[in-house]
């Protein structure tokens, strides 16, 4: 993602001389900067700073660029999509062609109109340029290695003289050849909830779905691996009862054998919701998939174009509990699903006691293999209402009650070698589970980490030069030295499989063992003393260190790595978003233009009046 100092594009800011849509752009900037002004004054009497817009949506959902805020027809869910794709980067120019007329809902997945949805600025946020020390993870504004007039801001997830290798959506780093490969975990956990992205919301269900026949994804189960439909989870009456009105599950359960309630990852196909929304009955039921590494964010006039690709394994579960009436032995249990094992949390309600234990399935067919990899106290300790976390990401288990991350006596940490497979069990990746207690459970809400894809370039040497960027051949040259996470496979070649878990896990693991022996180490990232790696957290849609070019850097005279940002580069941390777009009201919510657009005249650029977006002006983690 480019970002641009004091209001402009970097493309404005690299070519002055250009003529671009200034005059409407630069009014709208001036009515935001009077608004602002003010509270960058105390900013600025308190560190040196500077003042940023964001673009582009390479770093979305954590800072967003030029985009649209949608509300879906289909359950309800206010969602953001990006739109910087509609306007030319160098002349401020709206693309008509290239304008956004449907999205699909990360929740519900009905595809919903957008071509007249309103329009907004970037995040403007402020940058701290006096920064002692670069921590892994953090938010950096830096030049980009190869346009050194031009401004980036990526995520540091690579630190000097380590070698990073991306698998399977998460970092991995070492110090020499002989270290053995470690997974880089987000230290800071509040920095990895505030990161995560929407894999499922219960309190906005696709209404018109279920009424047409369709099963809810949270149902009353139980395991029967003999019924492979729904990985062995079909829907079964137990002592768990939902209310679809409400969106609670409640509990009355007796000592003595947990009582399931189990999420099924059912996405809707659109013959589905054709259907539901001409008001028919569905023919062919919701068929379960992978979780994958889908974002809501990425919307085009190609739907799908490279979305649902990567199955993703790092899950986080949220809800609130309300414990009324607790019996002899109590358990409560949160369960997730990852490939190889499957995880718990096991909670004690009467005594706030915790286990967090690794299941491994048993080739035999025995009862799996249950290690305790964590213990400690909560606060859950009797009735009351809480709001419980648990979270599988990095190789790590962690549960956090009422926001807070439950002090355990021994770090929740895993250990995968080689790659994670998916099978069956990971199409229904979720369960809750309550034995001798009385209890309701609501506010569900599912979530993924980000997923780093490694598509890389890979050249035969170090320092091998890439093609001219600005010559004719540029795309075909760049793109034949491109390497994606499936091999030089098409995409659609995995997504048409994310049904099948075993045919997943098969192809996959093929795609790697060959990238391995036709790549080998060139798939490793070395970085030197001075050098750090940069990616986007919008990964399918960020063209970072994975994918530099390396053309004018040899020509200056400069020896960094393709990939790298030199420590020289480094402008300084993001802190906060100061001003993200206003709230339109009036006029049905939408205000009224006050600029429009060149080449549209219907399509709104700048609205009045606004009320700021308070509840976006945070610090960025």
């Amino acid at each position: 993602m480019t970002i641009a100092p004091n209001g402009k594009t970097a493309a404005e800011k690299a070519t002055p001389g250009k003529k671009t849509a200034g005059r409407e752009e630069g009014l709208r900037e001036t009515i935001e900067a009077v608004v602002i002004a003010f509270i960058l004054a105390f900013i600025f009497k308190t560190f040196e700073g500077e003042a940023f817009v964001i673009p582009t949506g390479s770093m979305a959902p954590t800072l967003y660029g030029r985009h649209k805020e949608v509300a879906c027809a289909g359950c309800g869910l206010d969602y953001t999509i990006g739109a910087s794709q509609e306007i030319d980067q160098e002349s401020g120019q709206l693309l008509v062609n290239n304008r956004i007329r449907q999205s699909t809902c990360p929740n519900c997945r009905r595809e919903n109109d957008v071509l007249n949805a309103p329009v907004f600025n970037g995040d403007r946020i402020v940058v701290n340029k006096q920064v002692a020390k670069y921590d892994r993870y953090d938010v950096v504004v830096f030049k980009n290695p190869e346009e050194p007039h031009v401004n980036y801001i990526k995520r540091l997830v690579g630190l000097p003289g380590e070698t990073i290798r991306i698998r399977q959506g998460d970092i991995y780093a070492r110090r020499s050849g002989s270290d053995p490969w470690m997974i880089q975990r987000k230290e800071n956990l509040t920095k990895q909830r505030e990161i995560q992205l929407l894999v499922y919301d219960d309190r906005f269900p696709p209404k018109e779905l279920l009424k047409a026949g369709a099963e809810e994804r949270w149902v009353p189960s139980e395991y029967r691996p003999e019924e492979k439909d729904i990985a062995g989870w079909p829907l079964v009456k137990n002592a768990w009862q939902p209310s679809a009105e409400n969106r609670t599950y409640s509990v009355d359960t007796q000592p003595g054998g947990l009582q399931w309630l189990r999420y099924r990852h059912l996405i809707p196909s659109w013959e589905h919701w054709d259907a539901a929304n001409d008001g028919d009955e569905i023919e062919t039921p919701l068929l379960p998939q992978l979780v994958t590494d889908f974002c809501g964010f990425n919307s085009d006039n190609r739907p799908g174009n490279d979305q649902e690709l990567f199955w993703t394994n790092d899950l986080t579960i949220e809800f609130a509990l309300e414990i009324s009436e607790i019996r002899e032995n109590p358990e409560f249990v949160i369960e997730l699903e990852e490939g190889v094992r499957t995880v718990q949390c096991r909670i004690n309600p009467s005594s706030g006691g915790v286990q967090l234990c690794a299941l491994l399935p048993q080739k035999d067919g025995a009862e799996p293999q249950k290690t305790v990899i964590a213990a400690g106290t909560s606060s859950i300790q009797g009735p009351g209402s809480y709001d419980i976390a648990f979270a599988n990401v990095d190789d790590r288990l962690t549960l956090w009650v009422d926001g807070s991350p439950v002090i355990l006596q021994q770090q929740g940490e895993l250990v995968t070698e080689g790659l994670n497979l998916p099978t069956d069990r990971d199409l229904a990746p979720v369960g809750i589970a309550a034995s001798g207690l009385k209890a309701t459970v609501s506010e569900l809400l599912l979530r993924r980490d980000i997923y780093y894809r490694n598509d890389l370039i890979v050249t035969d040497a170090d320092y091998s030069m890439t093609a001219n960027p600005y010559s004719r051949q540029y795309g075909d040259e760049y793109h034949s030295i491109m390497v994606n996470e499936a091999g030089r496979q098409s995409y659609s070649d995995l997504r048409s499989i994310l049904r099948s878990p075993a045919a997943y896990a098969g192809r996959y693991g093929s795609y790697q063992e060959q990238l391995d022996r036709e790549y080998g180490t060139r798939l490793e990232l070395k970085l030197n003393d001075d050098e750090y790696l940069m990616l986007g957290d919008n990964s399918p849609a960020s063209k970072d260190g994975r994918l530099f070019d390396y053309y004018s850097r040899p020509i200056r005279g400069i020896r960094s790595h393709r990939y790298a940002v030199r420590e020289s580069d480094l402008i300084g941390e993001a802190l906060c978003i100061f001003w993200p777009h206003g709230i339109p009201f009036l006029n049905n919510g939408r205000g009224y233009t006050v600029l429009s657009h060149k080449g549209d005249s219907n399509y709104p650029m700048y609205t009045f009046p606004f009320v700021p977006n308070v509840s976006r002006m945070k610090l960025i983690r």
